[in-house]
């Protein structure tokens, strides 16, 4: 076991030391996702116009110009565009 372990953490240290990530640097803190979702979400009574929406949990968010869908219509242009239940969708500026 303590050959394991060890062997796990010289493996861990050579892959920082050739440049790549650690494993605090691969995790995004939740509270980051939320503030920046919510930023991005900013409602169509406080003037955002724009339909803002993402297909799945791990791709992109995906923004129309201005006016390019109606009131009460993001959801709809979300799921079409997705081509299935988009995973998130609100009005942005």
């Amino acid at each position: 076991m303590k050959k394991t372990l060890l062997m796990a953490f010289v493996s861990g240290l050579l892959l920082a030391a050739c440049g790549a990530p650690g494993p605090e640097e691969l995790q995004v803190p939740t509270d980051e996702l939320a503030t920046s979702q919510s930023a991005l979400c900013e409602g169509w009574d406080s003037g955002a116009r724009r339909c803002s929406f993402k297909c799945y949990s791990d791709s992109t968010w995906w923004t129309t110009s201005s006016g390019a869908v109606a009131h009460n219509q993001c959801q709809e242009f979300a799921n079409n565009a997705c081509g299935r239940t988009a995973y998130g969708a609100c009005w942005s500026k």
